[in-house]
């Protein structure tokens, strides 16, 4: 139905399989037979910042044969970024760094993060935020799209991606991306759990008229990866082909440099 390859774009796992919220299995076994399943060709594997993630993931990745990457988590309210720079030498298998400012209580625009950057900058790799828009602590405005419009006429030659497409402020995220070149968004989680609400027709939106700059992914094991890409079929069911195979491989590959 779709050319290949099939990228999932946004996935965790777990050395002991548990996870961050109960009653998910976040295990690498899992992982690999809904990717199998799936007929999924890649798999970009998010260390989530604070899990102290980074040299099992690398582990996992390297024994994968090809088939799985990662992006490095940092959590700059216990990291300083010179802790993450051995990792991100590993270009084969780190593809750039993931920040969850939510559950770091950071700002995106906070200057203690723009080493990191510049860094990111000059080894042409990606960082990826988590911008769902929930947090008891960091006001919303540091974390909604327009916060991210700053930071990406900030430092222009930085790739980014907004996770979850800045849910609820999808087309929000939808115009930012527009008018910024070097930013993109995934559309992980939200296809299930938004169903049938404004937001899904803001993302169906945004794969037509913005499919260069939408990734797919589902936000595994949250979500489990046979049901989201089945959902996220039906979903874009609407969009061209030509698109499809947009959002569901080369977006992904060409911006993270896999294969």
């Amino acid at each position: 139905m779709y050319n290949l390859p099939v990228v999932d774009a946004h996935l965790h796992v777990s050395e002991d399989g548990k996870w961050i919220s109960d009653g998910y299995d976040a295990s690498l076994g899992r992982l690999l037979d809904e990717m199998e399943k799936s007929a999924i060709d890649y798999g970009l594997i998010l260390s989530f910042p604070g899990l102290s993630q980074n040299e099992f993931i690398k582990g996992v990745c390297e024994g994968s044969k090809g088939k799985l990457f990662a992006l490095a988590g940092y959590d700059p309210s216990t990291s300083v970024s010179k802790d993450i720079y051995s990792y991100l030498d590993n270009n084969e298998t780190f593809k750039g760094v993931k920040i969850h400012p939510r559950n770091s209580n950071t700002s995106p625009l906070d200057e203690k993060l723009f080493p990191l950057y510049e860094e990111i900058i000059k080894r042409g790799m990606v960082v990826n935020f988590d911008a769902l828009g929930h947090s008891e602590t960091l006001p919303l405005d540091e974390i909604r799209p327009t916060a991210f419009d700053r930071l990406a006429k900030k430092f222009p030659e930085m790739k980014i991606v907004l996770s979850h497409c800045g849910v609820p402020w999808v087309m929000e995220a939808f115009f930012t991306a527009k008018s910024n070149k070097n930013l993109h968004l995934d559309c992980s989680f939200i296809i299930d759990r938004y169903k049938g609400s404004s937001i899904e027709q803001d993302l169906l939106y945004t794969a037509k008229h913005l499919d260069s700059k939408l990734i797919y992914g589902s936000d595994f094991p949250e979500r489990s990866i046979n049901r989201y890409f089945s959902l996220a079929k039906i979903s874009f069911s609407e969009i061209t082909e030509e698109k499809r195979s947009k959002i569901f491989g080369s977006n992904a590959i060409k911006l993270y440099g896999l294969e």
